[in-house]
């Protein structure tokens, strides 16, 4: 299922550039938004950016944007997430006018109990908020980026893309052909001393065999190419592939719907996600993707049809005999 890209003129920047960071993230940008049981015990502290817009305009529905943070954030306090990671992505949200959601986590995002609570706050937020349900976003950095494989996993069809960091390896139960049709575009430097990029490249490859596509071969640690995978049959995928550097190293994706992206710099380090954050490609490349409006399957139409038989022989029923 190919969900269509951005057209052209949005990407307009390289993908990768260093950019002054956006003023700090503030709590009181946020209202607390955690779930918590019956005795009004938090289950899972979290914290939701609601834009302006939300209430001056209540009629139009807006993006929602997940994200989960790494390991050096984890606890209970419900503030910790909200730090220098976050403000790039906070400064697009409030440019967007998106929602965005940063649940907070006692450990890694392994935890079904943990990723299954974490979708009941989103579920909530289609409840009682005005997202659009079509346009739900997650991505995550380090500890966040395995949550973000997690969530893209056990729930697919869920999200209409995600954006994984730097991240750690997902969960035992990772399905690779889940996310055959799930935009994928992912990060990782090959220089990372804390995550190896070795564990991107397993993921990956694992999600491409399921795909039936062949496996790249991945530049050696020392070698000084950028890399980048991309689907030139997606026109989005040809735009992004014109701003890189020729001197990168390239993999052309053939199969025609597979809507996966990789990006590999030589350099960086663990902590690239302030400068993937900061570039206008990238969330020209996120925010380009929509969940199709699906159609009613027929058990849906015929229940409409059986209700409405009965609303037509309840109303025949009550009119009065001539």
């Amino acid at each position: 299922m190919h969900r269509p890209g951005l057209c052209a003129s949005v990407l307009t920047l390289a993908l990768i550039a260093s950019t002054e960071l956006s003023s700090a993230a503030n709590v009181a940008d946020f209202i607390d938004f955690s779930l918590r049981n019956a005795s009004n015990q938090v289950l899972l502290p979290g914290r939701l950016y609601v834009p302006p817009e939300a209430a001056s305009d209540p009629a139009t529905s807006r993006p929602f944007v997940l994200f989960l943070h790494g390991g050096g954030e984890v606890g209970t306090n419900n503030t910790s997430q909200i730090n220098v990671n976050i403000d790039n992505l906070l400064a697009e949200a409030k440019q967007l006018g998106a929602f965005l959601y940063a649940p907070q986590s006692t450990t890694n995002w392994n935890s079904t109990t943990l990723t299954n609570n974490v979708k009941t706050m989103i579920d909530r937020a289609l409840a009682h908020q005005n997202v659009d349900p079509r346009r739900l976003y997650v991505t995550g950095l380090s500890n966040g980026g395995g949550g973000t494989w997690n969530m893209l996993s056990r729930f697919p069809g869920v999200f209409a893309a995600g954006l994984p960091i730097c991240g750690i390896s997902p969960a035992p139960d990772f399905v690779p052909a889940r996310l055959v049709n799930e935009p994928i575009g992912a990060f990782h430097a090959r220089n990372d001393p804390t995550v190896s990029v070795a564990t991107t490249h397993t993921v990956l490859n694992n999600i491409l065999a399921a795909a039936h596509e062949p496996l790249p071969t991945y530049p050696p640690l020392g070698s000084t190419n950028d890399f980048f995978i991309s689907n030139p049959n997606l026109k989005i995928h040809s735009i992004l592939e014109d701003l890189v550097d020729p001197s990168k190293s390239q993999f052309h994706l053939s199969g025609n719907e597979i809507d996966l992206l990789y990006y590999e710099p030589t350099t960086g380090g663990h902590a690239i996600w302030p400068i993937v954050y900061s570039e206008p490609p990238v969330y020209g490349w996120l925010f380009s993707h929509v969940l199709p409006v699906p159609e009613p399957t027929t058990l849906v139409l015929l229940l409409i049809g059986g209700i409405g038989a009965a609303i037509v022989s309840h109303r025949r029923r009550a009119l009065p005999a001539k």
